[in-house]
């Protein structure tokens, strides 16, 4: 009895190591409410670290509570980042562009948010400045946004 008990936890921490064993690593941002029209910094490091490989990441851009109703929206893209020259590509929506050329350039558009490498404060876009990307919740809808990078 001992000797088929310890073949089965033996068997268990196996298979939970094997499972386990991949893991996910993720981070969400969230622009509120009270942010609307200032973006909510992504750092290019966090980017770098997700997204600046061979697979890139997956990107889930949502809205939330844009009705009252506390429902959320999404959409999901993979996202590609080479650190080397900054240059980037978005599957989903087919776009591409290089982060930190003075220009902004959104990545990706749910209704009223925005994954952009443009940074915006109070309404104004000041331009693609640095390295870092962000989210903002525009005027589309008085919503949350939500974005979650998923390696």
């Amino acid at each position: 009895m001992q000797k088929q008990a310890l073949i089965f936890l033996t068997s268990a921490i196996v298979a939970s190591t094997s499972i386990g064993a991949q893991a996910v690593d993720r981070v969400t941002y969230t622009a509120d409410k009270s942010t609307r029209g200032t973006t909510v910094t992504i750092p290019e490091s966090k980017v770098k670290e997700l997204c600046g490989d061979q697979d890139g990441c997956k990107v889930r851009l949502a809205m939330y509570d844009w009705d009252g109703l506390r429902r959320h929206a999404s959409r999901e893209t993979l996202f590609f980042y080479n650190p080397d020259n900054r240059n980037w590509r978005d599957s989903a929506g087919d776009t591409s562009g290089t982060s930190s050329n003075n220009g902004t350039q959104h990545v990706e558009q749910a209704w009223a948010c925005y994954f952009t490498d443009g940074k915006y404060q109070s309404w104004t876009n000041l331009g693609d400045v640095d390295g870092n990307f962000g989210l903002l919740s525009w005027d589309q809808y008085n919503a949350t946004c939500e974005i979650t990078l998923i390696d």
